[in-house]
């Protein structure tokens, strides 16, 4: 049976884990083609992966000749891609056997041209039964996503931190990627699924999001509390700005990129304060400070708190996801 849909997974380091993500793929009651992208990995990731689906048609290795980020190696699989669908998988996460099968089905049904489905987290793969709920806890069944809400499923007084919408991974319509142009920032390390989502739903595309199909995410412990670069901030930054500067915006899905705008502003502001200082620049300790007064108001609140002996607090409500 000729394949409509391709999974793509960038892989890095990935050689531990390379050939679960093969089998969780090839075990899909959909059949489904896979393309593994290797993004320079130092370690034996390629190898792993081509002596896993050795004589395999449906399993295509390719290479990156030099580290470029998950998005670049996404963009890469999308432009080999030939199916009528391309679904997302990161190289540490699985799915359940029919999720293809139920995902394909639901968006024919809707007429959707992105589709996705509330992560399970799992922090044990032997007990996944264990796993709980990336978005929210309780069934929601079908949306048709707006703009406005996916903004505003990002923002921490929204949807509580560590459950932002961004992270899902959705199954997307090949031509609805090459008509509107939807291919990842390869500028960004950090947040390039936002900023893609959000493009696509400018562009009209029709995204449904449905209860769990079977998707689950491994959770690392602590993992949350990680530290990003400064560049990698404004990165984000940079790209909600873009976005909430697109001319004919709806005045509440502006309003809302307006207010992720401000929280990655603070985000980087914070961790560009935070590297001047470990790098005794004092002439870029002061730049950060040259921002909106939300901005400057929310940095000195963490100081203040930091000074107060609340620093841990501080860092972990201010690491982005």
């Amino acid at each position: 049976m000729t394949a409509r849909i391709t999974v793509i997974v960038p892989a890095y380091r990935a050689a531990g884990l390379v050939g679960d993500v093969i089998d969780s793929v090839m075990a899909q009651t959909e059949p489904c083609n896979l393309i593994i992208v290797d993004d320079a990995s130092p370690d034996d990731t390629v190898a792993v992966a081509m002596a896993h689906a050795a004589g395999n048609p449906r399993v295509t290795v390719l290479e990156q000749g030099v580290n470029q980020g998950p998005a670049a190696a996404r963009n890469r699989a999308i432009n080999a891609c030939e199916t009528e669908w391309v679904a997302l998988l990161d190289a540490d996460d699985r799915m359940a056997p029919e999720r293809m099968a139920r995902l394909l089905a639901l968006a024919e049904e809707h007429g959707w041209d992105f589709i996705a489905d509330d992560l399970v987290r799992v922090q044990d793969w032997n007990a996944i039964e264990t796993g709980h709920r990336h978005w929210v806890d309780e069934d929601f069944g079908a949306i048709d996503l707006s703009l406005e809400r996916f903004v505003r499923e990002n923002l921490y007084d929204v949807c509580g931190h560590g459950r932002e919408l961004g992270f899902i991974k959705p199954m997307m319509r090949l031509s609805a990627i090459r008509e509107h142009g939807l291919y990842y920032r390869e500028d960004m390390r950090l947040g390039e699924d936002f900023d893609l989502y959000a493009r696509a739903l400018i562009a009209g595309v029709r995204f449904g999001l449905v209860d769990p199909q079977g998707y689950y995410a491994f959770d690392t412990p602590g993992s949350l509390s990680r530290q990003h670069k400064g560049s990698d901030l404004k990165a984000v930054w940079q790209s909600s700005r873009a976005l909430w500067q697109t001319p004919g915006l709806p005045a509440g899905a502006r309003a809302a990129l307006r207010d992720h705008m401000m929280l990655s502003h603070k985000k980087w502001a914070w961790v560009r304060l935070i590297e001047a200082k470990h790098a005794r620049n004092p002439i870029e300790a002061v730049k950060a400070f040259m921002a909106p007064p939300p901005v400057v108001g929310e940095l000195i609140a963490r100081l203040r708190e930091h000074f107060s002996g609340t620093g841990e607090s501080v860092r972990a409500r201010g690491e982005p996801a």
